[in-house]
């Protein structure tokens, strides 16, 4: 986990979005709150810069485990927003190499992020950014309280063109 120093006009501008955007999915996936499609940068430009500053700092800190020949690339990327009564069934990304979850608004006391198959619980608060392998199986429990809102994703590593 870190800690990302994002401007508040711009955490503002992505939480005006994910209200805009609303629901895609209908509560079909293992998200049972307001979810975007899979694709946000599809369906607004307004996190791309987010999602820039969220895939090189993932970068940075798990450069070590992959040879210089590899970069990381964004799969899918969405919102979520958690109002009353929405949860996250437990679920795995399986197809993807590594996950996040980057909290955008999460007053004190909003779900935490669980690790299922761990004793590990997150507790989200706003710009924190989680990041952990893919095969980890995770859900949220029932939501109480204010909106909690998050962008979460999926990368993988992929050999660079010019290696």
């Amino acid at each position: 986990t870190t800690m990302l120093d994002i401007p508040k006009n711009g955490k503002q501008k992505c939480i005006d979005e994910a209200y805009r955007i609303g629901d895609k999915q209908n509560q079909k996936t293992n998200v049972k709150a307001i979810m975007s499609s899979w694709a946000i940068w599809e369906e607004t430009s307004a996190y791309n810069g987010l999602l820039d500053i969220i895939i090189t700092q993932i970068s940075i800190s798990l450069s070590p485990l992959y040879d210089s020949m590899y970069e990381y690339v964004l799969t899918n990327a969405w919102t979520a927003i958690y109002k009353e009564g929405h949860y996250t069934q437990p679920h795995t990304h399986w197809i993807a190499q590594t996950s996040f979850v980057y909290y955008v608004k999460a007053d004190v006391g909003s779900s935490p992020l669980i690790f299922d198959k761990s004793d590990l619980h997150v507790a989200p608060c706003d710009g924190l950014l989680v990041v952990f392998p893919s095969y980890l199986e995770h859900s949220v429990p029932v939501h109480r309280g204010e909106d909690r809102i998050c962008l979460a994703g999926n990368l993988g590593a992929v050999r660079k063109s010019n290696a």
